[in-house]
């Protein structure tokens, strides 16, 4: 690995990272770290490589390097996968993990040799954080879990004295919600004093309620932004929908995003229930695209079980949009049932029905939540805030 300067404040260690600037890979990670750049820290990034990306790059005041793996057409096990962004314990093939890993290794204590980094920041436990607590020395390490790595410690038990010797390593360990802290608690007891809960940053000077709002008679608009997983339980909203159907509500309703498995999926439901007319598959956007949709929207919905966080329910929020989320997992940290925003039951499409029901027929309960969910998404989740708690556990 080349470059130049001798030294880094904080270096990160991801599988997850976007690939170019249109890439919404690890976005949320990417924006994470500019904003620590932003507060005069040296910040560097070290993700794997993908066929067409930059082996090294400076983005946004942020030095990226890429490790290659396999030659570009083998470079597969990255930047795929429902989990995180990476296919582990798939079907490639321990050879394929292997080298994998080692170039992680390499690629990382290069860089630790190279710019002597004070502080090694870890996202997700495996395969990050794994590598780091070998490599750390006595730096200060941060292992950030987003939600897809306990998830591997529910289904995979034999993970977890992997996962505790990481944890016994890091001098501190966030979660994305609360939810998962609870998990970790109860399951690492021993590394209960080290566990603090913080999101990673919105993009709050995008995500905002400044922008026109749809007028007309137009029927209410329904978003979602989603995932094709069965984690999102689309398909529990896609029945949802066709009770409003049938009840005579009036609505129109789009879900934005792709990737996933079972996108095929939601295209048959959708047209078995005949709700083609009024439900739409959207791909990603842009962000400032996204925001226009969460301010035209009457609710944005996301019925997700076990989710790590919910950011789209965040934005929502800061755009001004009333939201109903499943009460489960880490929705439960952005909407107060009745406050800032409604619960339905998890898995329960009867629920989801009526619960949206409910908000499209009282504009004034609508109103009221969007703007108390809008104040407590920007007291709770501001981009600032965030960023001084990390900043405190850097130590930097």
């Amino acid at each position: 690995m080349t470059g130049t300067g001798n030294h880094l404040d904080i270096l990160f260690l991801t599988h997850n990272y976007p690939r170019h600037y249109t890439d919404f890979a690890g976005r949320f990670i990417a924006r994470f770290a500019t904003l620590v750049s932003e507060r005069d820290r040296r910040v560097g990034v070290l993700a794997p490589h993908h066929a067409g990306a930059a082996f090294e790059e400076e983005r946004d005041c942020v030095r990226v390097w890429r490790f290659r793996y396999a030659r570009d057409a083998a470079e597969t096990l990255a930047y795929r996968g429902d989990w995180g962004g990476v296919s582990l314990l798939g079907r490639h093939g321990l050879r394929a993990h292997r080298r994998f890993f080692r170039a992680f290794e390499r690629g990382t204590r290069e860089l630790i040799e190279r710019y002597d980094p004070e502080v090694i920041h870890a996202h997700w436990w495996i395969p990050a954080g794994w590598i780091a607590r070998r490599h750390a020395g006595g730096r200060r390490l941060i292992v950030t879990l987003h939600g897809t790595d306990l998830r591997l410690l529910q289904r995979h038990r034999w993970l977890r004295p992997l996962a505790a010797r990481v944890f016994a390593r890091a001098h501190v360990i966030t979660t994305v919600s609360s939810w998962l802290a609870e998990f970790l608690r109860a399951t690492y007891p021993a590394a209960a004093g080290k566990i603090q809960v913080a999101p990673m940053p919105p993009e709050d000077g995008i995500f905002t309620a400044a922008g026109p709002k749809r007028t007309g008679n137009d029927p209410p608009l329904i978003l979602c932004v989603t995932r094709f997983t069965a984690q999102k339980r689309n398909g529990v909203l896609i029945k949802a929908l066709g009770m409003l159907r049938d009840r005579g509500v009036r609505f129109c309703c789009r879900l934005v995003g792709e990737g996933g498995a079972l996108q095929d999926e939601a295209k048959r439901q959708i047209a078995a229930l005949g709700l083609e007319h009024c439900v739409e598959l959207v791909g990603s956007m842009p962000q400032g695209d996204l925001a226009n949709e969460y301010r035209q929207a009457d609710l944005t919905v996301l019925p997700a079980v076990d989710e790590g966080f919910g950011m789209a329910l965040v934005e929502a929020q800061l755009c001004g949009c009333a939201v109903v989320g499943a009460r489960s997992g880490g929705l439960t940290d952005i909407i107060t049932d009745g406050d800032t925003g409604l619960l339905a039951r998890p898995d329960d499409p009867i629920d989801l029905a009526d619960t949206m029901v409910r908000l499209l027929g009282d504009s004034v309960l609508r109103e009221e939540l969007a703007k108390r969910g809008a104040v407590a998404a920007r007291q709770r989740f501001s981009s600032a805030a965030i960023v001084d708690r990390f900043l405190a556990w850097y130590g930097t």
